[in-house]
This record gives structure tokens, sequence and C-alpha cells, in this order.
């Protein structure tokens, strides 16, 4: 289970504290005490008495749905914060939106069915982007970003690789054809004179094309992986979930 946090409710209201503080009640004070203990079930409590006050208070959206982050109750909190997203100041609706990135990968990541899980982490790659479109300088969006889209890819490689196991129990995989071997044979060229992007994009317009070129496909992802590496950047290889820790969090 990968340990995460919200961005802490009790900084975000010192940073709203001289604009909001006239409408606060008393019991969403007494909510950020306890949330700040860690009684979340307690906090939330106090929330939802300031909410019968302020309906419309769109920090209450928020803080509600942090509680029911911290709680486990991925689909309240995705109601809340998606409400929280709105706000008009950039900057809290930045947080919202990473909040919201982060809710929507523990959903993919609690699913059992692959296919959930792609459409979960692709909300949560989207809402991740949006909180960097309000605040550009947000490192750990970017960050998780990354990271969420590597885990992504990953389960989309398994499901073709899965998918493409099925299959070849069905049928052999066909002899390749003239055209593809001449496509093979000038790929690997280029790519022995680096012109790798050259050898990626025959290769793969010979794999949209020739029905016998599937087989092709790991000689895309080699070449793929060298082009990463030439830009400074990690290939994409699969990536221990176990280290994920240190480096998928929230605020």
């Amino acid at each position: 289970m990968i340990n995460m946090e919200f961005w802490p409710v009790k900084r975000l209201l010192l940073l709203l504290m001289f604009t909001v503080a006239f409408v606060m009640a008393r019991p969403i004070n007494d909510g950020n005490k306890l949330f700040a203990l860690g009684d979340y079930d307690a906090a939330l409590v106090e929330y939802t008495k300031a909410r019968e006050s302020e309906p419309a208070n769109p920090l209450l959206f928020y803080n509600i749905g942090t509680c029911l982050y911290q709680l486990g109750q991925w689909e309240g909190a995705k109601v809340e914060l998606e409400a929280a997203t709105r706000m008009p100041d950039s900057s809290m609706a930045s947080k919202a939106s990473y909040n919201l990135g982060n809710t929507h990968f523990r959903m993919g990541e609690a699913s059992s069915e692959p296919s959930e899980r792609i459409a979960s982490w692709r909300e949560s790659v989207a809402y991740l982007k949006k909180a960097i479109d309000l605040n550009p300088d947000f490192e750990k969006a970017k960050r998780n970003v990354e990271i969420v889209q590597r885990k992504l890819k990953e389960e989309i490689d398994k499901q073709k690789e899965q998918k493409n196991e099925d299959q070849d129990k069905d049928q052999k995989q066909p002899e390749l054809s003239p055209k593809a071997k001449e496509a093979l044979a000038r790929a690997l060229q280029l790519s022995k004179e680096e012109q790798y992007a050259s050898a990626k994009s025959l290769l793969e317009q010979n794999i949209a094309e020739d029905e016998t070129a599937g087989q092709l496909a790991p000689y895309v992802q080699r070449i793929d992986d060298v082009i990463e590496i030439k830009a400074g950047r990690k290939p994409k290889a699969k990536i221990d979930a176990s280290n994920t820790d240190n480096e998928l969090e929230v605020i």
C-alpha cells in the first residue's frame, strides 16, 4: 500500500485566513484541529456540521474530500474534490486537481479490472496535468504525472502482451513477408547510422500495413528505449512498484 497524504488542510487555511476567517463557523475550525490529530472520522463530522451553515463554501468540498480520501472512501472523495477543482482561486483549484488526480490513481490501484485501472489512471494523469496548467511550478504534480504515466503504460503493455499470448494460442505467427524483412534490414541499418527516429517510423509503418510485421514490435520498443536514453531520459521499462512509496506522494 503506497503511503500518501493530502495537502495539509491547516496550511491551506492559513493561506486564506485573512479572506475567509469571517465566514468560518466554529465546526470547521474544530474539524481542522481533529484533522491535524489524524482523527479523520471526527473531523468529517465537524466539516459536515459546518456545511449546514456554509453549503456553498468551496473549502468544505476540499476538506471533506480530503477526509474521505484519508478514510479510503475514494468515490466520495472524488465527488467532493471534483467540486473543489471549480474554485475560482487558481492556486486552490490546482491543489484540488492534484489531490483528485491521486484519488483516481488510488481508485485504479484498488480495481481488479484492468480496463477500470487503465481508465482511472488516465483520469489521474488528466487531473495532474490540470494541476500543472493552473500552477506551472507544481513540481510534485510533474513528478506524479511521470510516475502514473509509466504505471499506465505498464498496464497497457501488460494487457497487449496478454492479448498477443491469447492470439498465439490460436494461431502460429506467420513468417515475415519479403517487404517486412526488407524493412527490418533497413531499420537495423538506420539504427547503426544512429537514425533511430527514421528506423522507428519505418517499422511502425510496416507494422500498420503488413499483417506479418506485428512481430517487429519488440524492435520498435528497443529503438524507442535508445531514443529515450539519448534524450537523457530513463527507458520506458517496467518499474518496481515497491519503490513508489518514496516517489508517488500527495502534498
